[in-house]
This record gives C-alpha cells, structure tokens and sequence, in this order.
C-alpha cells in the first residue's frame, strides 16, 4: 500500500472514530439527561409525599384514595392511574386541573384554599411538589422527560404513608402480643401503657402496604397490656390480624366544616356557596329515575338532595350522571339502616368521575326510612328514602 493510500485509511478511521465519540458523547448526554430528569422528579413526588401525609391525609386517606380507602373520607381520591396519564394533551389540563384546585380550593366542599397568596400554608413550588405526587409530572416537563409517570408517583405515594406511619408510631412502639380473629374484642399488645378509653387505633399487619382497620378503646382490662376494643369503626373492615401485627395511633379525623366559600370572601373569585338544599316531601320514584350529580349535590328535576317516596318491593333503577367535575357515586344503606355494611346498595362503578355515569339498583322489602348518600361527599350529598306498603 502506498504512502497515500495509508494517509486515506489513516484519515478515514479518525473521521469514523471522531464521529463515533460524538454518537456517544450526545448519546451519554441524553442518558445522563433523563437521568437526572427522572430522579428530579422522584424527589419532587417523594417531597409531595412528606407535604400530603401531614397536611392532605385526614380527608384524602393514608394511602390517597378517598373513600376508596376506608369509607366516609370527604377527599376525591388521588392515588389513581387515571390521574397518571402518558400523553401531553391530559397532563396539561391535569396539572392546570390540580394546581388551581390545591391553590384555591373548592367553594362549596372541605377543600381549602392553600396557596399563601390565598391564606394558605403552601407556596407555588409545594403546590408543583403535591403534582407531581398525584400525577407523575410536574407543569413544565413534558412525558418525553417522563415515559413512566406510575413509577414515579408510586415512590411518592410510598413516602406519604412513611411519613405518616412515621408521625403516627407510639414510643414505645405497639404491637398485637397475640393473633386476634375478626371477632376478637380482647387485645393483647407488648405494651398498653398511656392509652386511655376513646383512643383510636390502627392496626396494619403491613405498614408499607395497603390496608389497615380502626378500633376504638373501649375499656383498659385490669390484666396487664389488655384493652377492650370497638372493631370496625370509621368505615373499615374486621379481618383477622397476625401476632406482630402494628398499632399505630389512628388517623385525625376529617373536618365537617365550615365549607370553603360559606362565609366571606371566596378564594380566587370563586362564586360564593349556594346555600344548602331544603328537602321538600319526598317525590315518588318508580321504575327507573334519572339524578344528575353535580358538586355537591343531588338533582331530581331541579330538586337538590331530594328525599325519595318507594313502594316496598319496588326494584328502583337510578340513572346518574355526573354534571360536576368532582368524583362521586350513590350508596343507600340496607335492611338494617346503616351505611358501610353488606347489604347496601352501591352505583356501578363505584367512582364515577366528572362528566361520568352508572347506575344503582335498589328495593326495599320492609316499610321505614332509608338513606343515601354520595361516599366522596357524605356530609353534602344525602337524603331519605321513605318505603311505604
């Protein structure tokens, strides 16, 4: 090979190497990059799950899902993929949906105003934080910077309840000495020191997880680190749980008022609260009716929360349609008259979101009164159901 040649060949390889170092340098740019994009991100998620747990958890739950947690919770729920989309178009109006519910509230629910510009105790950057929590994003990155939106909301969700186990632990820490059955009264814990009647408890055989049931103290027994329990209280459910199980201190109960906007100047310039629906005589229903649903309330024919009037053994088909933008659904409680048990009836789905719709089916065979209610709103949205012969 001549001189030239070897020149040639000489020149070509530094060209292929030079632009093979430049792919790389551009392609480890671009890793590094997303990289650094995704672990923002995480923190970000992971940082709104400090700010939920302490501020957000008393009405949306521990684990961020409303009533879908534990019933009677008056916040929509939050922890929902649906709320993690993964194209552009929805998470611009999903960012522009909860950054102005979480800055201003809601007139007319027990949503309040936290922005600091309205009051609140949460600047501009929290409120992003608490985004990117609930949906996986933050205003400004794009699902390009993002392609797994659940991965990195799941990580802030995980530290929500961290956070508030963390808050909620005994010192020292509680736990079941003995395994209990669902119909168990009696506990036995390593230590029942400083719990008094009245006290709320949670019990979690699996703190990181989900699903936990409360109990309320009703005696401490004489014997040493028993007490007498409530099972079941504040909508959730008696199962078994296993030696070990932890107890934690219960939940802060959610606020019943006042309603943001009922009295003074309303957030944002919101419209003010309508005033509460007055029920009039109970309206006969029969076969199928149609209720529209809006926030928050009950509509039948311009009538709001209306007591209903039914025949015993009538089957009722209500039609519901959401014309509000906040999630709902219609429960009426069974035979025995209480909500949150086996025998009430319950639309399908059991969230219908803003713009949705379902249906509930319900009949009654002994003469009374019944109620319904909407679980996301119990307060709000109710009224009666009077069963005549």
């Amino acid at each position: 090979m001549n001189t030239s040649k070897q020149v040639n060949v000489m020149i070509g390889l530094l060209m292929v190497g030079a632009i093979a170092t430049l792919l790389y340098f551009l392609w480890d740019r671009l890793e590094r990059e997303a990289d650094a994009t995704e672990r923002q991100l995480t923190e970000n998620a992971e940082r709104g799950g400090a700010l939920f747990a302490p501020n957000c958890s008393s009405c949306h739950g521990l684990t961020g899902k409303g009533a879908l947690e534990r019933a009677g919770l008056p916040g929509a729920p939050l922890n929902l993929e649906e709320n993690r989309p993964t194209t552009i178009g929805e998470l611009t109006v999903l960012h522009r949906k909860f950054m102005d519910t979480i800055a201003c509230g809601r007139v007319g629910t027990l949503m309040p105003a936290w922005s600091t510009e309205q009051g609140g105790s949460l600047n501009e950057f929290q409120i992003q934080q608490l985004v990117a929590l609930i949906t996986g994003t933050m205003p400004g990155f794009s699902i390009e910077d993002n392609p797994d939106p659940n991965r990195i909301s799941e990580e802030g969700w995980a530290r929500a309840l961290e956070e508030a186990n963390h808050a909620a632990e005994f010192d020292p820490p509680k736990e079941l000495a003995e395994a209990i059955t669902a119909n168990s009264t009696t506990l036995l814990l390593n230590d029942a020191k400083g719990l008094a009647e009245d006290a709320v408890l949670r019990i979690d055989d699996e703190p990181e997880e989900e699903g936990y049931e409360l109990v309320v103290v009703t005696a401490v027994a004489e014997v040493e680190n028993e007490i007498e329990v409530e099972r079941a209280t504040s909508g959730t459910e008696a199962v078994d749980h296993e030696e070990g199980a932890h107890v934690f201190q219960g939940p802060i109960p959610p606020p019943s008022g006042p309603l943001t906007g009922e009295s003074g100047t309303s957030p944002c310039g919101q419209l003010p609260a309508a005033p509460a629906a007055t029920p009039s005589p109970p309206l006969q229903v029969s076969g199928t009716v149609a209720i529209g649903m809006g926030d928050n309330f009950f509509d039948l024919d311009g009538q709001r929360n209306p007591n209903l009037a039914v025949n015993t053994g009538a089957s009722i088909t209500v039609e519901l349609t959401s014309i509000g933008t906040q999630p709902h659904n219609m429960r009426t409680t069974g035979a025995d008259g209480e909500f949150d048990n086996d025998d009430d009836a319950v639309s399908d789905p059991d969230l219908i979101p803003g713009g949705g719709s379902g249906t509930l089916t319900f009949s009654f065979t002994e003469a009374g009164t019944y109620e319904y209610r909407c679980d996301f709103h119990p307060d709000q949205m109710r009224g009666e159901i009077a069963v005549a012969e």
